[in-house]
This record gives structure tokens, sequence and C-alpha cells, in this order.
């Protein structure tokens, strides 16, 4: 363990030998795996019965009510690859990293119609959190690298987070478009400091110039987001490190700052590793109480997405109503150039203003007047027709992408589990039943 580090935090939070000694061996101690139910599929009582069900060991976290340590005797399949991982009904998030949604929301759903801004998204365990939590809001993902936006847009489509748009910002950019959101998340991108208990590596370079230059970034950002909230509304700060200069310090700087638009909650959450036995994390709530004189830069943005025409959003009700009896009359449909993506949201109050890269959920292709669905394109719910159920051995094979065979008539189907669980789609042709499951989710 790099002894600067070390030093800094006896120092800086007066700790003692004995528990600088606890700190430091609790850095060498893997955390306990964990998981997040995914509420909007299905509930916390029907998890612990299907967990119950898969010999599971699902053990309560001291906040979260949906967030559970897991543990499995059998772990012949990975976690990632099990049908209740690829069907969204949960997702593997440490607790650390559910906490800035956890205090934005206080564990509690909120039906309310928000416009909520996610600033730094990628991988979207915070955005598909919450789209728990708000399930009637607009969720804005934002996410600055271009390289990670495929791993976001996956986890948005395999959790069914209908609510979302996915936008491709530097943060800072927010600020031109000023007082459009309600609630504004802000997890910062940091220093990196959590990943110590992970690897020795990760805390090599570390040292104080490399953090205040990542604090004048930090800094930025949360100006930006305040900026971009509406009055009378509320903004979440968060970091994965233990230094007080991108914490504490960013957050004091900004009331010296911006101190007559805001008002910040004074008890900050803080968590460490040998106390709280997760990550450590650093949470503050602002609220925005009065409007600030920005000037607005931004212009009127041309999307790349479309809407789509009367004639294809019938097209497209009509074959999942003809196929599976399920209504999308009350969804919204766009494109990119064959791609159709369902949104629950009408995004008309931003269309004008942000460029988007993805909206909802990706459904499926339209070509020359035809819609080809993909594995996703089942959403959320079950189908009540066009449904196969599988034997663990075809459903293990057809999850590796091998075919299987099948004697029902030829078009798509939603495949059931041996326990009865609604998974994606499959297409059935000439008696052979074949996965639309992405590659990225197959089975070795």
């Amino acid at each position: 363990m790099k002894q600067d580090f070390l030093d800094y935090i006896q120092d800086e939070f007066n700790f003692s030998e004995s528990e600088i000694s606890d700190f430091e061996w609790s850095l060498n101690t893997p955390l306990k795996k964990s998981i997040r139910v995914n509420t909007n599929k299905i509930s916390v009582a029907d998890f612990k019965i299907l967990a119950l069900e898969n010999t599971w060991i699902l053990t309560e976290t001291s906040l979260w009510n949906n967030i559970f340590y897991i543990d499995r005797p059998d772990t012949s399949v990975p976690l990632g690859h099990t049908p209740e991982h690829i069907s969204g009904l949960f997702y593997v998030q440490e607790l650390a990293a559910s906490s800035s949604p956890f205090y934005m929301t206080e564990d509690t759903i909120d039906t309310h119609p928000y416009l909520i801004l996610d600033m730094s998204a990628s991988p979207g365990w915070k955005t598909t959190q919450l789209t728990e939590y708000y399930p009637n809001s607009l969720i804005v993902a934002n996410e600055l690298d271009k390289t990670r936006l495929k791993g976001l847009f996956s986890n948005l489509d395999r959790m069914s987070s209908l609510n979302t748009v996915v936008s491709n910002y530097d943060g800072r950019f927010f600020k031109q478009v000023p007082e459009i959101f309600d609630k504004v998340l802000l997890d910062a991108p940091c220093s990196w400091e959590w990943t110590g208990y992970k690897t020795d590596d990760a805390l090599k370079y570390w040292n104080i110039k490399n953090i205040k230059r990542i604090a004048k970034l930090q800094f930025g950002l949360l100006e930006s987001a305040i900026k971009a909230t509406k009055p009378g509304w509320e903004i979440v700060y968060s970091t994965c490190t233990l230094n007080t200069i991108e914490s504490e310090q960013i957050v004091e700087r900004m009331i010296k700052k911006h101190g007559d638009y805001i008002k910040v909650d004074s008890n900050y959450v803080r968590a460490w590793p040998h106390i709280n036995k997760t990550g450590w994390f650093f949470v503050a709530k602002i609220t925005k109480i009065k409007s600030m004189e920005i000037e607005k830069e931004s212009k009127l943005v041309n999307q790349n997405l479309a809407k789509i025409s009367n004639k294809e959003t019938r097209i497209i009700q009509e074959f999942f109503l003809d196929n599976f009896d399920y209504d999308i009359s009350d969804k919204y449909l766009y494109r990119y150039h064959s791609d159709i993506m369902l949104c629950s949201q009408n995004i008309d109050n931003i269309w004008e203003i942000l460029f988007l890269y993805k909206i909802g959920v990706n459904i499926g292709d339209f070509k020359d007047w035809i819609f080809y669905p993909n594995f996703f394109g089942w959403s959320i719910e079950s189908f009540r027709k066009w449904t196969i159920s599988l034997s663990e051995k075809d459903l293990d094979m057809l999850l590796k992408w091998y075919e299987i065979e099948s004697k029902n008539s030829d078009g798509y189907y939603q495949i059931i589990s041996p326990n009865d669980l609604p998974l994606g789609l499959a297409k059935l042709q000439n008696n052979s039943l074949k996965s639309l499951l992405p590659t990225n989710m197959m089975r070795k």
C-alpha cells in the first residue's frame, strides 16, 4: 500500500494507529458481491422466491431495500450469464456504486414526471437505478467518453430502461442549457482511490498534484450542474474518493462562489471500507434556492435520430398486437437508420435542445416496411401468446448460440426458462429455434 496515501488519510481524518491499521487491512479484504434487484421488472418479494429456487443466499444490506449480498453454492454458470441477469432482473452493483441515487431519493419511489440528468452515466448502474426510483420521469444519461457508450447502451437495453435518453457531452456543456432539469446527479469522475481495495496499482501514482488537477474538473462539472438545475430543485454531488480535496472542499468552494443561490445539506455522507464494509464514497445534497443570471449559449440542434411516421408506427404496433397480444400504443417510437427505439416518455421538451445518441430501448430493425424484433423486443412485460418453454439443457444451448429443434410454427417467440422466467426473443424457422441474444451476452 502506498505510504503517502495512508499518511494523508491518517493526518486528514485524525486516525489513531489502530484505526489506520484497520483501514489498511480492509483494503486487502475482498468485498462481498452484491446485486440490485430491478424493481421495474420484478418485486423484491418475488425475487427472493426466485433466489430461493436457485439456492442463492441473499443477505440484506444496511440501508438499501433492493440491494443484497449474494452467495451461490453453484457457480458453474457465471452470475452475469444466468437467465435472471440476462433478462435484466438484477444488476451486479457494489454498495458504494448505488449510494448517490439512494441518497437522492432516500430510497423512495417518486412517480412525479421530472426531467433528470445523470451527468456522468456510464456504465449505467446509476441511470438504471434512477429509472426505478423515478418511473414516470425522463432520465438523460450523459457520457463524455464515446468508447463507453456501447456498454451504456447494452445495460439500458438489458434493464429495459424505457424512460431514458443518451447524450454525449462534456458535462460542463449543460450550463449552456440553464435551468431545465428538476434534478441532476453528478457522480463525478475522480482519482479512482476507490479501487485501492482491488489492487495496489490503483494508488501507485496517487499524489496531491494529480488530485488537484481532477478537482478543477469536478468544480466545473458541479457548477454546470447547478446552473442547469431549476430553482427550487436539487443536485446530488458524489465521488468515490476519501480525500477532502475532491469532496468537502469542492462543495465548500461552491458555497463561497454561489452561496446566494444554493443551500447545502450539512450532513455530508461518507462511507469507509473498515466501518461500512463497502467501497468508500462521499455524497452531498445541494438545493438551488433561486434563479441565476446565466447567458444561454446553446443553439437548436438537428437530431440524427428521427420520429417515425404514423404508417411506420402502425406497422410496428400491429406486429406486437398480432404476434404477442402486446399493446405498445402508449409508448413513443424513434429510429436511427433502421434501428427502432421504444420510449415510455414524450421527449419533445428536449428534442431541439440536446443531441441524442439513443432513446429508450432498442427493440429491433425496420427495413422495407417490415419490422424485425431483436432480443430486447419483449421490453418489460411477459407476452400472452407465442412463447416457448425450454428445458435447462435447451436454454443453455440457446444461450450459447446453438440452434435447437422445435416443432412450433415459424415466427418469433418469447423464451420461457424452466422456472417460468420470461426472457428475450428467439426466432423459429424450419423447425430450428435461434437465439437473438447479443453476442456480448452469449454464454461461453
